[in-house]
This record gives C-alpha cells, structure tokens and sequence, in this order.
C-alpha cells in the first residue's frame, strides 16, 4: 500500500499536477476538523484526551490509529495500532496500514475520515457561502470530486446569480490543476464564436462554461475542448440539466459531478448567518437580529430574483443604513448615491430606521 514513489503525482492525460501537502483531517459530513501543525510529523487519532485528534466516539478505541508525514510531507501513513477494534477500511479493503494523499479517506465504525490539503481548506468558505454553511455533505463531496479526479467533469444546476463563476474558481484552486489556467466562455461569446486559441491557452487547466439560454452549445467548439490534447475539466453552468444534456454527451454529463444551488426564496432560514457573514466581512457592526421586526420580516418574504449575488448588494447597503435615518445621512462619506439606496430600499418596501429606536446612533 506504500506509494510507488515519493515523488508520485496525480495524472491526467500525462499531464504533470503535481501532488499537494496534507494539513487537516476532517470527519466526512460534519464540521470537526483536525488540523496537522506543520511542526509536528506524527499525531495519534482516537478517544483518549491525550490523544493529537481526539474525537469522542464509541467505536474508537483510546488510541486508534498512528498517523505520520512521508514522503517530503506530501503522504500521510496511517497505521492501525487499535489492537483489533473496529479495523479501518481504506478503498474498501480493512488495512493495517496504508497511505493517504489530499482527498482519500477511511472509514472505522460508522464515521469516515479524509485528508485535506491547505488549498481545500481555503475553498471552503467559498463553498460554504455558495452551498449552505452547514450543507456539509455536499461540501465535502465538492472538495473531495475537486481533487480526487483531475479529469472528472463538473455540471452547476442554478438560477442566474447564484456565484456560479466564484464556486468554479473554488473548484480549480482546490484542485492541482490550479497550475494551469482557469478560462471562462460567456453565455454568449463575441462574434464568430469561441477561438481555437482560447482553448489553447486553457489547455491542462479548467474551462467554465455558460450555456447559452436559447440555442445550443457551439459544437465545433465543444469538440475542441473534448480533444484528448486539450486536456480540460469543464464545469457547465446551466439553469436545468436538460439544458445541459441538450448540448452535451452523456459521456461528460454522465460522469460529472452534479451540484443543484437552491434559488435564494427557498434559502430563506439562512437569511441571518448569510448576511451576518457579508456583514462581518465588510467590518460592520449590524447584525440581522438587530434590525427591525419589521425590516426582518420584509428582508425573509423578497423574492431576490438576483440570489446570491443581490443579497450581497443588500448587505452592503443595509451597512450603510442601519445607523442613519435618511439616505442623505447615510451617503454623505459614500461614493453611493442618495437615489440609488432609496431606490433599492424602496424595492424592498423597507423603511427607517431599520434599527429600534433605542439602537441608534
């Protein structure tokens, strides 16, 4: 079960990727990780407190597994030192002892272990704010098709302004393709349809692809982009996946990896963590609990035809309101003009303050 060098990389096509440092460990669909210090080249896993990665678990044994850096730090070797119970399964064989690299996983009881490389981790809260925070199944299946096969296909089922194009580029820095270049075709490419050269230049690397909304794809440019000497992984971005069969064979859509982002009406109990994030981000002290029972109510019952992306707009501008009564006071320091936040107010039927009274500033 040793890798059959020290020096052994993910393949594609005899393409070189190149293979990446396992930091973390994770516990497959849930939100315990375990993170590798990069000091450290060998950490003990089970339920002992005195074990590196302890996990609270019946089916462990106080200490289960013996887990080392190899290999330059790019392997993980993992050995089973449980004295029999509750055996590991690796690649649905029991081992002993085996070798892991970013994205293989084993499995002891009823709970599955896999590794993480930094560049997953840094995916993550991209996938996190696209996916669900707390969907983490489907994070974990996204980070894990990202890396575990370079040449399998991606297919993004969701409406206009979901970050589709955030969550693509998420996928090809996770993956060791990132060495190569990350291209995107528009739904509705520039006169003369999509260059030669252009997949050319994204040859080894991933292309993503807008499908266009009333006609089918350009098959002389798919046929391109299919040649072996391309070499590409294609993520499809499409609003059904009868809009992507009409364009693509089941050859590629049959074995991608499938990925539905709910449209942000059906989102609705995410609405506080969401905007918290967003507002966080910009360094706001708001929170979606501080504003109005009223302000809250018309936020959750707004259609957001524009998704993800408009809920980020909104947060901004709900920033720029919340500690001001007029939108003269809250576009005085702002390249934000007066008419355009009356106007997105007034779309959602939001009124000032948008903070109780006694919040105010």
């Amino acid at each position: 079960m040793a890798p059959t060098s020290p020096t052994e990389t993910y393949q594609s096509s005899g393409t070189y990727y190149g293979t990446d440092p396992i930091t973390a460990v994770r516990i497959y669909g849930t939100e315990t990780e375990f993170s590798l210090f990069t000091g450290q080249v060998a950490f003990t896993l089970g339920r002992s407190s005195l074990c590196d990665l302890r996990a609270d678990l019946r089916h462990l044994a106080a200490v289960h597994a013996r887990i080392e850096r190899v290999a330059n730090r790019e392997w993980l070797r993992v050995t089973d030192v449980s004295s029999g119970k509750n055996p590991i399964t690796f690649k649905g064989r029991r081992e002993r002892e085996f070798y892991m690299r970013p994205s293989d996983s084993f499995r002891i009881g009823k709970t599955t272990f896999y590794a993480l490389s930094e560049e997953m981790r840094v995916a993550r809260p991209t996938a996190m704010e696209v996916l669900g925070a707390r969907n983490y199944t489907e994070i974990d299946d996204l980070l894990i098709a990202a890396v575990l096969d370079t040449d399998r296909h991606f297919v993004i089922v969701a409406e206009p302004g979901n970050d589709q194009e955030r969550l693509g580029q998420a996928i090809h820095m996770a993956s060791p393709r990132r060495r190569h270049p990350f291209k995107v075709i528009p739904p509705e490419p520039k006169p003369g349809g999509i260059p030669y050269q252009t997949v050319r230049d994204a040859r080894g690397g991933t292309m993503l692809i807008w499908l266009p909304p009333k006609r089918r794809f350009d098959p002389a440019a798919l046929a391109r982009m299919l040649a072996p000497e391309a070499n590409l992984r294609l993520i499809l971005c499409a609003p059904s996946i009868g809009k992507v069969n009409a364009s693509f064979p089941p050859a590629v859509v049959g074995g991608a990896h499938e990925i539905a982002i709910p449209p942000l009406r059906e989102r609705k109990d995410e609405f506080p963590h969401l905007l918290d994030y967003w507002l966080v981000s910009n360094g706001s002290q708001l929170r979606f609990a501080a504003l109005t029972d009223q302000a809250q109510q018309r936020l959750r019952s707004y259609e957001w035809r524009g998704n993800l992306q408009e809920l980020r707009v909104a947060a901004d501008h709900l920033a720029q309101l919340a500690h001001f009564r007029s939108e003269r006071q809250a576009t005085l320091d702002t390249e934000t003009t007066r008419s355009e936040i009356r106007n997105w107010r007034k779309r959602l039927q939001l009124s000032l303050p948008l903070m109780p009274t006694k919040h105010t500033t």
